[in-house]
């Protein structure tokens, strides 16, 4: 195999020297019970052995996210270990271990908003997508009739709305975990996520499955090493990303025993196949290996891996064409036609951290995903919200940390380093690329947003963007992004406590789920916010507050439900002031004001707490139906709510 892999033609291939040793840097390599190395230097087709100058250090270079390809499956071998030795040289047995659960559920947080349904007599709700026609995996689906669950890891439920009974089910093996649901025209898409015994070892396997939704009888299947990044539905086509890592046991037991030289790190390494670097796939049972020629990666790499590849919904699969690139990507965002995967990529030195973020973008046509433009913005994202395509624009929002540390909505902050020790405060940046056919160029950006905070919360809404951080205040920055050369920053608006979730309610009108806070930052209870976004800085129209109450909209969008029939907003609630008492709270959205509703809960049910924590809500008609591990609950939508029907699992 020689020349220029198909898919791949874009991408740039330059000679890389033959890696280092990096000086004191961290990184990860995501793998089943156990996360190692570090970030380093990388050849991309050498088969030479490492020699004394593999262990020299060199500064930190970004990599600016440009992609190489092999030039053989040889040169692919070759490559992957001289990337690996390199990473496993400075490899601590103290870093801090993520599973393959954890990374996948990390993967989980706009661009062309999702738009409210119709209001009309049979209408029902959708997942609360971050962009319209592009379907997000969740936990339930409706057709509007028919309420197609997963909870609890126990089964698939089908439940006849009309009757309130459950209509057909079907068992999910114990082994499994991370179920999310696609509803397509004819199909249900039930993914997975597997421990799969491989001799002595157990690995992660990802899977889907395509279901007759009235039957629940399995009609197709897929499954490949690794674990689900995202996935995406758009135009029967289901778009997914999965993350693999490498079936390398000798090299894990020699890092883990602890006395250990590079020489034996290197010589375990080398011992290696292609195969134990890449994951490999099945079609219906029928075997496959990632092809050589479909195969990115950037100057600096571990050995994990992301796979992005398209089947159609509607079956008949035998074949898939996965595009795979060498990084641990965790964030997926996708539009009708783009799908872009966000890698973070950072080295610790003796006085500073560097960090960036690389994004890739991909395109589909005839089922198959291929490379379309890569760039790179400074710092972390937050979620998919920090990325929106908007009228041939990307724009990205991210946080460059402080030194030192590492800050976040569940992390000590940067912030809290001694005052004596020096560093450079955090900050916040909002980057603007063109999307071309191949290719994203920076046309613009604006920084210095939240100096010393983190972002908490990103939406864009057309050529406006809205971007909360926080550290002791919450300043809500309004930015006119309608020239991409040139975005500005227009309005800062600050108030007490942090929105974790922005979203529209109406022409100039946003709603923010969070946190209040007292003056000092400190957290005291879920706080619900109704902005005015009419002028070029946001206004504060009116606030609930519910003491010592959290809720998961913080940190699941899916959580959320917005209906503009009724213009209300309903809430999931884990109020702690209450002996752990949870349920919803339905807002009233009026022009000014947010108003209680109702509360609604599964307290009834006479299952454990936890059991009846609501996890999801719909609409379908005039009913408000709530979700739990315990069950299914319909209430009246409006007036006092009352319950009408219950629907409890066995």
């Amino acid at each position: 195999m020689t020349g220029t892999p198909p898919g791949l033609s874009h991408v740039r291939r330059e000679p890389f020297s033959t890696p280092r040793r990096p000086r004191s840097m961290k990184t990860r390599l995501l793998i089943t019970c156990a996360a190692a190395a570090t970030v380093a230097t990388a050849s991309a087709c050498t088969s030479q052995a490492p020699d004394e100058d593999a262990f020299v250090a060199p500064p930190w270079v970004p990599v600016s996210a440009q992609l190489a390809a092999f030039d053989s499956c040889d040169d692919a071998l070759a490559g992957i270990q001289d990337a690996a030795i390199t990473a496993f040289s400075n490899w601590e047995p103290n870093e801090l271990l993520r599973s393959d659960e954890e990374f996948a559920a990390d993967s989980g947080a706009a661009s062309t908003e999702s738009q409210p349904q119709a209001a009309s007599d049979d209408a029902f709700s959708g997942t609360n997508n971050a962009v319209a026609g592009v379907d997000e995996p969740d936990i339930v689906k409706t057709d509007g009739t028919f309420i197609y669950s997963v909870v609890d890891y126990d089964a698939v439920r089908v439940v006849d709305t009309r009757s309130g009974e459950v209509v057909a089910e079907r068992a999910i093996a114990d082994e499994a975990w991370d179920h999310k649901l696609f509803l397509g025209d004819d199909e249900l898409l039930l993914m997975s996520a597997l421990s799969v015994e491989d001799g002595d070892e157990y690995v992660s396997e990802f899977r889907l499955e395509r279901l007759d939704p009235a039957s629940l009888d399995v009609l197709d299947t897929f499954t490949m090493e690794g674990s689900m990044v995202d996935a995406r539905l758009v135009d029967g086509e289901v778009r997914l990303a999965i993350g693999s890592q490498p079936q390398i046991q000798p090299v894990w037991e020699q890092l883990w025993s602890g006395d250990v030289s590079d020489d034996d790190i290197a010589e375990a390494v080398r011992d290696t196949e292609l195969s134990d670097w890449l994951p490999s796939y099945e079609v219906n049972g029928e075997a496959h290996e990632v092809d050589c020629a479909e195969i990115a990666h950037p100057e600096r790499f571990t050995g994990a891996s992301v796979s992005v590849l398209a089947l159609p919904a509607d079956g008949d699969w035998t074949e898939a064409s996965p595009q795979t690139v060498m990084v641990d990507g965790s964030t997926v965002h996708g539009t009708t036609d783009s799908l872009y995967l966000a890698h973070y990529d950072y080295a610790w030195g003796e006085d500073e951290t560097n960090a960036e973020s690389e994004i890739y973008r991909f395109v589909f046509a005839d089922g198959k995903a291929r490379l379309a433009g890569e760039a790179a913005v400074p710092g972390t994202l937050l979620n998919q919200y920090s990325l929106s395509e908007y009228d041939g624009h990307l724009r990205v929002a991210t946080t460059e940390q402080a030194s030192g540390g590492n800050c976040g909505v569940w992390n000590d902050c940067a912030w809290e380093v001694a005052p004596d020790e020096p560093s450079e405060p955090s900050k916040s940046t909002v980057t603007v690329f063109a999307v071309g056919d191949d290719a994203l160029e920076e046309t613009g950006s604006v920084t210095d947003l939240g100096v010393d905070e983190q972002i908490y919360a990103v939406r864009f809404i057309g050529d406006t963007g809205y971007v909360v951080t926080f550290r002791q205040t919450d300043p809500l920055y309004t930015i006119d992004l309608s020239d991409p050369a040139n975005p500005v920053v227009t309005g800062e608006l600050k108030i007490t406590g942090y929105s974790g979730y922005l979203h529209p309610v109406g022409p100039d009108r946003l709603l923010g789920v969070g946190q209040e806070a007292t003056a000092e930052g400190q957290t005291t209870g879920l706080q619900v916010s109704l902005f005015d976004t009419a002028a070029s800085e946001a206004t504060m129209l009116d606030q609930y507050h519910r003491e010592g109450a959290d809720s998961a909209v913080q940190w699941d969008p899916h959580a959320f439900l917005y209906w503009e029939d009724a213009a209300i907003a309903v809430i999931p609630v884990s109020d702690w002031d209450m002996e752990y008492g949870s349920g919803v709270v339905v807002l009233d959205v009026g022009a000014d004001t947010l108003t209680e509703a109702a509360w609604i809960d599964h307290s009834d049910a006479g299952a454990d707490p936890y059991n009846t924590q609501v996890l999801r809500t719909l609409v379908i008609g005039d009913q408000l139906w709530t979700l739990s591990n315990a069950g299914l609950q319909a209430n009246h939508l409006g007036g006092d709510y009352a319950s009408t029907a219950w629907v409890g699992w066995q």
